[in-house]
């Protein structure tokens, strides 16, 4: 990460010294937008779009051949980005009213997706490396997904449909994979990946249902399904190489589950 970082800079410094060549087109269409660019190195394309009332925009790039595209349709919505390195890619697409997207990436070839159709959906996305993926997805009304990312090759998913749900994502190390799917409403699911090859996947259909995991080591394999209200997983693993299945079918079940060493093997289906 340290000789990552360092290659970032040192190729800002030759960059400046050749010249600067940046695209911007911003349109706005409505009453009270307000859209605020600035970009700073060579080849830095922005495109943004805002149609209705109130909607504000901060857009900041710094590097080389880093692209933005976003759009807002409809009142009070907020964007902020910050790209800063090369060939980082963040695309934003809202529909609705108040939703608020924030992008950050620090980096080389970082990507983030973010769709919000509905009203106060907040998605956030955080990546610090290589060639880091997150895709964010809402559609409903006060919805919250954040993924931070730190280290190469890793993958968030996370996917909301319906009200109050709440998704949030942490991978530290290489080439971890995270989904995250809820529909319905007030579901939370909370993951931590530490290390390289983990998979993690959450998956919530009904209410209330919460899912966390904690991934601490390499090619552990976490999946959890919940189908009913209420039910509750939580899966901690430590080691390398272990795998947890867990099934929910119904209301109120609870699992707890820890593994601690390598190639454990556990399979929890719970159902009424």
């Amino acid at each position: 990460m340290k000789n990552l970082l360092t290659g970032v800079f040192t190729l800002f410094a030759m960059s400046f010294g050749f010249a600067q060549f940046n695209i911007d087109v911003t349109t706005q269409t409505g009453n009270l937008n307000v859209a605020t660019v600035d970009q700073t190195g060579l080849l830095n394309i922005n495109s943004l779009t805002q149609t209705g009332n109130r909607n504000t925009a901060d857009i900041d790039q710094v590097g080389i051949l880093n692209v933005n595209t976003a759009q807002s349709i409809g009142n009070r919505n907020s964007i902020d980005v910050d790209q800063v390195g090369i060939g980082n890619s963040n695309e934003v697409m809202q529909m609705g009213n108040r939703n608020s997207a924030s992008t950050w990436q620090l980096g080389v070839l970082n990507s983030t997706e973010q769709t919000q159709i509905g009203r106060r959906n907040d998605a956030s996305s955080v990546q610090v490396g290589l060639g880091n993926s997150v895709v964010q997805y809402q559609d409903g009304r006060r919805n919250d997904a954040s993924a931070i990312q730190l280290g190469s090759g890793n993958e968030a998913y996370q996917v909301q449909l319906g009200r109050r749900n709440d998704a949030s994502g942490l991978q530290v190390g290489a080439n971890n994979i995270l989904v995250q799917y809820q529909d319905g409403n007030d579901n939370s699911a909370t993951h931590v990946q530490a290390g390289t090859g983990n998979i993690a996947a959450s998956v919530q259909v009904g209410d209330d249902n919460t899912s966390a995991g904690l991934q601490i080591g390499n090619a552990n394999q976490l999946y959890q399904f919940q189908v009913g209200d209420s039910n509750t997983a939580i899966d901690l693993q430590m080691g390398n190489g272990n795998f947890t299945w867990v099934a929910q079918s119904g209301d109120g079940h609870i699992h707890v589950g820890t593994q601690m060493g390598n190639g454990n093997s556990m399979i929890v289906n719970q159902s009424n």
